[in-house]
């Protein structure tokens, strides 16, 4: 591609991987106690239970020896790079979409429900994903899932005004 845009995003991603390749194995970055509440805080209370069958409002009422248990089994699985296997298993229902003939199999949606303590740790995983490929620059202006501050109504608006702009110089 000859884009000159895409060849400098290209460049700043290829020297991001040089700087990585150079760290050294290093012990990983632990959590504690503050920032899984601080994710605890951040779980929606009406969201259905996966196969562990604890619900996220159980979660915001933890006692901090709790907590500290859950910081524990999370820097286990920091130190160890093992994820369970338990937590990569899901509970599917089918969900009848508004409207639709229930005879029909399109005519349903698949839900996953995942592990509710397996949600957390993710949970916890991507902002620290997130984090670094920010503090790196590594995330585009145009991207928007899955950030906070990103709304469909601002990329909307963006896309309109980059339009009109378009048909102005034309």
């Amino acid at each position: 591609m000859n884009d000159p845009f895409v060849q400098a995003e290209i460049k700043v991603v290829n020297e991001a991987m040089r700087a990585f390749s150079f760290v050294p194995a290093s012990e990983p970055k632990l959590t504690n106690p503050t920032e899984v509440q601080d994710a605890i805080r951040g779980l929606k209370v009406g969201k259905a239970p996966g196969p562990d069958g604890i619900p996220n409002r159980v979660l915001k009422h933890l006692p901090l020896g709790i907590v500290s248990l859950l910081v524990v089994l999370f820097n286990a699985i920091l130190r160890t790079q093992y994820f369970p296997v338990a937590w990569k298993h899901a509970r599917v229902f089918s969900i009848l979409k508004p409207g639709k003939d229930p005879a029909v199999p399109s005519s349903y949606r698949p839900i996953s429900l995942l592990d509710t303590i397996g949600k957390l740790f993710e949970k916890i995983l991507l902002s620290r994903i997130l984090y670094e490929l920010s503090g790196r620059g590594l995330l585009r202006d145009e991207q928007f899932g899955f950030r906070p501050k990103h709304c469909t109504a601002l990329q909307l608006a963006r896309f309109v005004e980059r339009v009109s702009r378009t048909f102005d110089e034309k």
